[in-house]
């Protein structure tokens, strides 16, 4: 409901910008019109970290998609090639992501203060990695734009449970949906953009090497401590999904990785990954006592 009504307050200013009674839409005023909606507020504290990241991206995306990522200062309404970038930090656990793209209204709400802290517990510890993953993430919504799917990067649960997923039973497979395919074929989309500035020698290379040193080190991040964490243990393969509309983040770094370095090594890891999720735990039914196996049972002593 909130989200219609900024469409149509958006749709508002654009036809009274068009019959000439204001100049262009403030770009202040629909920021404002955002974050009151969704009950948020906007985020100051990483302004400078920021303006080097929308030049980065820009450098990288604009030549490739023709849109150009903007802050409120610099958005105009009636030019559909600006996206709107909203730095914010929630008033409350209303709003479950930590960046989120809005198609129709043209705008990406970006939570750097929770971005900061997912980086420091899953990238090497290192606070230069907020930079490149605050690359990533934007370019995963501009991933958004490209397929016309609004989405979010991910969808931040209340409690204990964490974006990378939840090992539970080993007796229930976890399958690749079409909602959670759109989430994937945003990272591949991001990651496609980064790609294209070797081939294509656009001279954006920040981002390229960002992104080309951050996924990797994410995947040994995430897959080393769930193996230490989980050090002993007969089956550490499996990881459910934190939800229903996003794969776990560690496959979808193992994904990423694999898109920006396609060996078989990486393709193996993926092909072992899929199927510890989706075949070995019907598998496993097969055995486990647990479950009926569809034999008659007898008392001992029963002659019958």
């Amino acid at each position: 409901m909130r989200q219609n009504w900024i469409v149509s307050l958006i749709a508002i200013w654009m036809i009274i910008a068009c019959n000439g009674n204001v100049a262009k839409i403030d770009g202040k005023e629909v920021e404002n019109a955002v974050l009151t909606a969704n009950d948020l507020s906007k985020d100051y504290s990483f302004e400078s970290m920021l303006d080097s990241v929308i030049e980065d991206v820009n450098c990288a995306v604009f030549p490739i998609v023709n849109k150009k990522i903007v802050f409120q200062d610099k958005y105009a309404s009636m030019d559909t090639s600006q996206i709107l970038v909203i730095p914010f930090s929630p008033n409350g656990k209303n709003f479950k992501s930590s960046a989120y793209s809005n198609i129709k209204s043209r705008y990406i709400l970006i939570n750097p203060g929770y971005i900061k802290e997912f980086a420091m517990k899953n990238t090497l510890n290192d606070a230069t990695s907020v930079k490149p993953l605050l690359e990533l993430m934007i370019l995963h919504e501009i991933g958004h734009f490209i397929l016309q799917r609004t989405g979010a990067f991910d969808a931040i649960n209340d409690g204990d449970s964490t974006q990378l997923g939840e090992q539970q039973s080993n007796l229930e497979p976890e399958f690749i949906t079409s909602e959670k395919k759109v989430e994937l074929e945003a990272d591949s989309l991001a990651i496609v953009m980064v790609r294209k500035q070797k081939v294509n020698k656009y001279d954006c290379l920040n981002v390229e090497f960002n992104i080309e040193l951050l996924v990797p080190a994410m995947q040994f991040q995430m897959s080393g401590k769930r193996m230490i964490d989980n050090f002993g243990a007969s089956d550490i393969g499996f990881l459910h999904d934190p939800n229903s509309s996003h794969p776990n983040m560690e496959l979808r770094i193992t994904f990423m990785n694999y898109f920006l370095y396609p060996t078989a090594t990486l393709k193996g890891l993926i092909d072992d990954y899929i199927y510890n999720r989706t075949v070995r735990p019907v598998h496993n039914q097969l055995l486990d006592p647990r479950i009926y196996q569809g034999l008659e049972k007898h008392l001992p002593d029963d002659s019958i």
